[in-house]
């Protein structure tokens, strides 16, 4: 009866360090994507859909296995990024100065075809970082499609106005791997009333 009572022991204690040791791998190399990140898996080659290799692999959701020793895995946040625009002296079609404040609200993209970009550019960087491309980039933008109307059209359809911006500035944002969720003319004035 000893003998049978300490194999039992022997045999039920390798199967409670099976169930720890499987337990301690599964924590260590199980990622979950939490709803408001992107998770990279460094490290491994990954074919993407349109047939390209790449060194990466991009996890939006779900979960997902990191290959021991080969992968590393880094998080990057897509929550909304909100920016205020504040533009003096943008010059419309007739040459008339123009300040105009708008609210713009940013994110680091999840289409699989630009994240790419936005991994080769803002992963490990600072928020801020990013606060501060799109801002400019913004900005930019907004000066360039000014020259191209009077100050009547401006004040007087905010929302075309609005669009033409976001139509304007989706092709250089889509290079950054950024998306414009949300823009909003909120004041136009100039000095000659």
């Amino acid at each position: 009866m000893g003998e049978g009572l300490i194999s039992g022991l022997v045999v039920g204690g390798a199967i409670a360090a099976g169930i720890i040791f499987t337990l301690m791998m599964v924590s260590r190399f199980l990622y979950v994507c939490r709803p408001h990140e992107v998770l990279i898996f460094s490290g491994g080659k990954n074919v993407t859909a349109d047939g390209q290799t790449r060194g990466f692999r991009v996890v939006h959701g779900g979960r997902s296995w990191r290959t021991p020793v080969l992968e590393t895995v880094d998080h990057l946040d897509v929550r909304t990024i909100p920016i205020e625009l504040v533009t003096h002296q943008a010059y419309s079609s007739d040459g008339i100065p123009l300040s105009v404040r708008a609210i713009a609200n940013i994110k680091v993209t999840t289409d699989t075809r630009y994240i790419g970009n936005a991994i080769e550019r803002f992963l490990g960087r600072d928020p801020a970082e990013i606060r501060r491309v799109g801002r400019e980039t913004l900005e930019g933008t907004l000066r360039g499609v000014l020259a191209t109307l009077t100050p009547e059209q401006v004040n007087e359809d905010r929302l075309r106005f609005a669009q033409s911006l976001t139509e304007e500035v989706e092709d250089d944002f889509n290079k950054l791997g950024l998306h414009l969720d949300v823009l909003k003319i909120q004041h136009v004035s100039d000095e000659v009333e």
